[in-house]
């Protein structure tokens, strides 16, 4: 996975949404992965995976631009990430669901190189395996409440779904040419919120559509000065361009066939009661 937190093997990064959100959605579906298998194996009480040997270096120079992340075998690097961006990946939950903890825990930088134990492969075992770094190298602590959180629905629009079922023997994943354009292709709509809610919006995004399968759509609008901040990045000021796209909402029903609609929903939020930063290697 490039840049950051993979969305679909290398989405977005902070640089550009090709993509920062890439690693910590990948990271949080193989997160999801390893907490079911977990689950299903529980009797056997194995113990969880853990990195074999980890290397953290502080990040002399940030360079939000720098930052990617990649799981190959038995290896783990990550540059330019946060202790936010770690418990993103670790825990599958985006920054509104982190609260309390130092400033620095957004700031500073670091370069996370690790390795596995033998025959253990890092992608089936992301989450564990960085929950365990996090409390062993940040001694992180936390605890988790119930609070009420403004979010979006993604619901059919009142037309209908506009969307296309995915070709067989076409490709498989997703880009951004810049923010405001987008691809997907053979993409589930569960891909899309992800999107969505770690990358572009401000708020979590929920998905009420009951739409099943994969499908093939682009994506075209003007971003306003609200989307993007979770990736640390600002959309640049719309213009004057009468043929500009339409702002977000807009395009996602003329477009989609789908609507965001603003509510609330109740979320479970980590909050931070301990975090250091790390101990020497």
């Amino acid at each position: 996975m490039t840049k950051r937190v993979s969305f679909l093997h290398g989405f977005f990064g902070r640089a550009f949404i090709s993509f920062t959100a890439a690693g910590i959605i990948a990271a949080m579906s193989c997160a999801a992965h390893s907490q079911a298998q977990t689950a299903a194996s529980a009797p056997t009480q194995t113990a969880a995976p853990a990195f074999e040997a980890a290397t953290i270096k502080p990040v002399k120079d940030p360079n939000p631009n720098r930052m990617r992340d990649r799981e190959e075998g038995r290896r783990f690097t990550a540059y330019s990430v946060t202790v936010r961006d770690l418990l993103m990946m670790a825990y599958r939950v985006d920054a509104r669901e982190i609260a309390g903890g130092p400033a620095w825990m957004t700031t500073d930088e670091y370069d996370v190189e690790a390795v596995a134990g033998e025959g253990v492969q890092v992608n089936e075992h992301l989450g564990e395996m960085l929950e365990k770094l996090l409390a062993d190298r940040f001694q992180l602590k936390f605890h988790r409440e119930q609070r009420t959180l403004s979010a979006y629905t993604l619901t059919v629009a009142k037309g209908g779904s506009k969307l296309k079922a995915a070709e067989a023997s076409g490709g498989h994943g997703a880009s951004c040419q810049h923010m405001g354009a987008c691809i997907f292709r053979s993409e589930p709509l569960s891909h899309f919120v992800r999107w969505l809610s770690f990358v572009v919006s401000d708020r979590p995004v929920v998905d009420k559509t009951g739409i099943a399968g994969t499908f093939d759509f682009d994506l075209r609008w003007t971003p306003d000065e609200s989307q993007f901040s979770a990736l640390g990045m600002r959309a640049p000021a719309a213009g004057d361009n009468a043929n500009a796209p339409p702002p977000l909402f807009e395009a996602i029903e003329e477009q989609l066939g789908l609507k965001l609609v603003p509510g609330k929903i109740p979320a479970e939020v980590l909050v931070i009661d301990r975090v250091e930063r790390p101990t020497e290697n």
